[in-house]
């Protein structure tokens, strides 16, 4: 085997690679560190439903300071928002909607209106068929 020998410049090249990877590592430990703690404090959205005699219960963030459950009943068509109230170490009910014909709505308050989706994915389809039908005409052998 071949001994690598280093003269006195070797040493200081040595010396600042092993800093920089003690920085990169302590960089890493403290990203890592941060993104467990906001995961732990955020909660919400990343966790996942929890599902139980055909009810869905989701945690979320309800205000800026608050949080609190989100149920569903699919069966019934209802959903509910309960806010945890830490003071008084309670849930209170914010709101309650059946949204069973929520459901029957095709439009109703958004915009743009589904029908103008509707005509401009027509328009792309037409240019994409009317694009397509030029590009087979010119790549036909004897085509004009």
């Amino acid at each position: 085997m071949a001994e690598i020998s280093f003269n006195g410049r070797g040493r200081p090249l040595l010396a600042a690679r092993w800093l920089i990877v003690a920085a990169l590592g302590a960089t890493a430990a403290l990203l890592l560190t941060e993104l467990v703690r906001s995961a732990e404090t955020v909660g919400g959205p990343s966790d996942p439903p929890v599902v139980a005699r055909n009810l869905i219960a989701v945690a979320g963030q309800i205000t800026r300071d608050s949080y609190g459950v989100y149920l569903i009943d699919p069966e019934k068509g209802t959903m509910s928002v309960y806010q945890y109230l830490a003071t008084a170490k309670s849930l209170r009910l914010l709101a309650s909607r059946n949204c069973i014909f929520d459901l029957e709505l095709g439009d109703y308050n958004t915009q743009p209106p589904p029908r103008e989706i509707k005509e401009l994915v027509e328009q792309q389809k037409h240019l994409s068929d009317s694009a397509a039908g030029a590009a087979t005409a010119t790549s036909m052998p004897g085509g004009s």
